[in-house]
Formats: C-alpha cells, structure tokens, sequence
C-alpha cells in the first residue's frame, strides 16, 4: 500500500465532495454537519478554499493510487488576537483503511503544514466524546483535553458530548 498525502488542489474539488458526503453518510454522530444539509448545497465551504485557495485554511487529502480515501482540514482565522491559532477540521479516513495507520500519518501532515506557518503556534480540535479510537490517536500525536460540553450536539432525542483538544509546537510528535 504506497499513499500519498497532499495538500487538495482544484481538480481534487469533486473527489473531496464525494469523499466528504460519504463520511456524513456513513457516519453522522462524528460531525457537527449532516448529510442532509450538506448534500443540498451547491458548493461545500472546503469545496470553495479548495478552488479558489485560502492563505488560512487548507484540506489535506491521503490517496491510494488516484483514490481520495482520507481529509483533515486546517482552518484559522487572519484576525490579529488570534492568528496564532488554528483548528483541524473535517478529519476522516475510508474505513478500508482503518488500522493501517493512514488517519494519523493524514493528521501529521496536515499539522506539520500549519506550522509552516511561523506565526500558527496552537492547533485545536473538537472531537464527539464518544469517539475513543479519534481520541487516541490524537492524543498519541500529543493533543491533550482542555474541555467538554455535554449535549453539544443533538439529533432527535439524542445528544452526543464534544471534547476539546489542544495542541502546541512544543509538545507535537511527527
């Protein structure tokens, strides 16, 4: 298995729509979106950075020969306060590829490149409480919890917790 990581270019538009659906259809309690809504718009929000470029967000993919199996998006804002800080957004890989490493290597990536960025200097991320095996990896990467919201997010009667994640320069794993 030889996969490639980079960074989505415009031709990669389609494929991040496709692959980005899918995992909101395969698995709605892991997101903030839902298939429902998202498949009703015209152009995703990753879909529009991804074609026109943004200095301050990106979406990384990881392809299996010409296949997109896996995203982890970066998005920061270029406010003054807090242009230091970013969030990993929209992480995912193919369930084919659970186990083989593919989703950490993908989460690497995509954080070794934000801080390229001299002036990014903390990562964040929220993550459904109930998404151990997500937790662990990050973890092992060298995020570390910071909070949690219970009910954060609620689907009919349902409610699922979110937890907050942190990360620095100085306690990153690559």
């Amino acid at each position: 298995m030889d996969i490639i990581f980079r960074h989505l270019q415009p031709s990669d538009a389609l494929a991040y729509r496709k692959t980005r659906l899918e995992c909101l259809r395969s698995f709605p309690d892991n997101f903030g979106s839902t298939y429902e809504e998202e498949s009703k718009k015209t152009e995703l929000k990753f879909e529009q950075i991804i074609k026109k470029g943004d200095k301050d967000c990106f979406m990384m993919g990881a392809f299996d020969g010409e296949q997109l199996i896996g995203l982890c998006g970066f998005h920061s804002e270029g406010r003054l306060k807090t242009k230091h800080r970013g969030d990993i957004v929209q992480m995912y890989v193919k369930p084919d590829y659970a186990g083989k490493h593919v989703g950490p290597a993908l989460l690497r990536k995509a954080i070794e490149k934000a801080f390229l960025k001299p002036e990014i200097e903390l990562v964040t991320l929220g993550v459904v409480n109930e998404n151990a095996r997500a937790i662990k990896v990050y973890e092992r990467i060298g995020f570390r919890e910071y909070g949690r919201i219970p009910h954060f997010f609620k689907s009919g009667t349902t409610y699922l917790g979110q937890r907050f994640m942190i990360l620095d320069r100085e306690t990153f794993r690559p």
